[in-house]
């Protein structure tokens, strides 16, 4: 029964702060198994939407949380029952669908609750599975994000195994992050390895794409600087992965302060990669950065992100980008902290520019927020989220159109 008034309780909270009349193309769903859910990802598929996070499969306190993906129709309806990865907590973080409408999804599960494995599942449409990975290292790996390449997929993960040899540039002690990319057939079945990538310290990729130069790029964060006289903090690593697997020399970008990347799109003529910095005032403000094919060139152009709507005292995070129409792009995350953080979701032109009246902030009494976000071609917008009040958390799913 507690489970049950959670869910009523926080659709109301959340719905009252909406701002004049919805349209009928707007749909605000909520998805719970119990007390911690939370939507990491989101795909769009022939006959609905395929949404990957954590879930908890018991009314339990306490619950574990799974590895889990949900079904919606675009009604935002569900559709069948939650796929839960059982026997071990975890969470799963990024799902695609693929061209015969089966998906894949990536993240980690806690293997005898100490160390985190990567997890791949394959199922077809109607969350039946068709195989399964899991990754096997000494150290804790979790799947970040996923591609298919000819050979099968390409998995983005973060390890924290050790690395050598040991020294200020190369190797890593064990307990610090490196990026891995884990190659697998479409059988899931793992191909020769790649050894992992990254700095003396910590370094985690956020999206790996196919590269209009051949091969693959991976933006992510980094805590080292090329220029320590100019850089500070967090920066942003580029790192670019030939068709036969090795690697070029990574790509450090930043100035003073921490900057987080999100996420990114390759263009015709580079790179537009999204993320967060802590600005001159000490807050977090989304902000963009257009990168040129030759990573090593200054970028075309870099900017903190000003919303209409929102004041440059309140914090604003981004975490996730997609394309929007021809010309545009979607950013998502949240603007505000704590319990006044609420879901937002806005447009940005070519040049990373906010474009007037396509901003839409949602949310109330909680922490209201969007992992992801997609559009379609009819030019729907659907983020995905969590939803939470005092400890208690849904999935959240918000289509809409500007």
């Amino acid at each position: 029964m507690k489970g049950k008034v959670f869910i009523a309780i926080i659709l109301i909270l959340f719905t009252s702060c909406e701002k004049g009349s919805k349209d009928n193309d707007t749909i605000l769903k909520f998805y719970s198994e119990a007390y911690q859910d939370a939507g990491n990802s989101v795909a769009i598929g022939e006959d609905g939407y395929f949404i990957c996070g954590q879930l908890t499969d018991t009314m339990a306190n306490n619950a574990p949380q799974r590895f889990g993906i949900i079904k919606a129709g675009f009604d935002g309806n569900m559709i069948g029952e939650p796929k839960i990865y059982k026997g071990y907590e975890g969470s799963a973080n990024k799902i695609k669908v693929l061209n015969d409408g089966s998906v894949v999804c990536t993240g980690y599960i806690l293997n005898n609750s100490t160390k985190k494995d990567v997890l791949v599942m394959h199922l077809t449409s109607g969350l039946d599975e068709i195989a399964e990975y899991v990754s096997t290292s000494p150290g804790n790996q979790y799947g970040v994000d996923i591609i298919e390449t000819d050979e099968g997929f390409l998995i983005l993960a973060t390890t924290d195994s050790k690395r050598e040899p040991s020294g200020e540039v190369t190797g890593n002690p064990a307990g610090r992050k490196d990026i891995l990319l884990i190659r697998i057939n479409s059988d899931l079945v793992p191909l020769p390895e790649i050894p992992a990538q990254g700095f003396n310290g910590d370094d985690e990729g956020v999206a790996v794409k196919q590269d209009r130069q051949g091969g693959y790029i991976i933006v992510g964060t980094t805590d080292r600087s090329d220029l320590p006289s100019e850089q500070s903090g967090t920066n942003i690593i580029i790192l670019k992965l030939n068709a036969d697997g090795s690697t070029t020399k990574p790509k450090i970008v930043g100035k003073t302060g921490d900057e987080n990347a999100s996420d990114f799109e390759v263009l015709s003529d580079g790179y537009l990669i999204s993320g967060t910095k802590v600005n001159a005032n000490n807050v977090l403000q989304g902000y963009i950065w257009k990168i040129p094919f030759d990573i090593y060139s200054d970028p075309d152009f870099e900017h903190e992100i000003t919303l209409n709507s929102v004041e440059q005292s309140t914090p604003c995070i981004i975490k996730a980008m997609c394309r929007y129409g021809s010309n545009s792009f979607l950013l998502a995350g949240q603007c505000g902290t704590g319990l006044s953080a609420r879901l937002l979701v806005f447009s940005v032109d070519a040049y990373g520019t906010p474009v007037v009246g396509r901003e839409k902030i949602e949310g109330n009494t909680g922490t209201q927020i969007a992992n992801d976000v997609v559009s379609d071609d009819s030019g729907n917008i659907i983020a995905i989220g969590s939803n939470g009040y005092e400890d208690n958390s849904m999935i959240c799913l918000l289509k809409f159109r500007f």
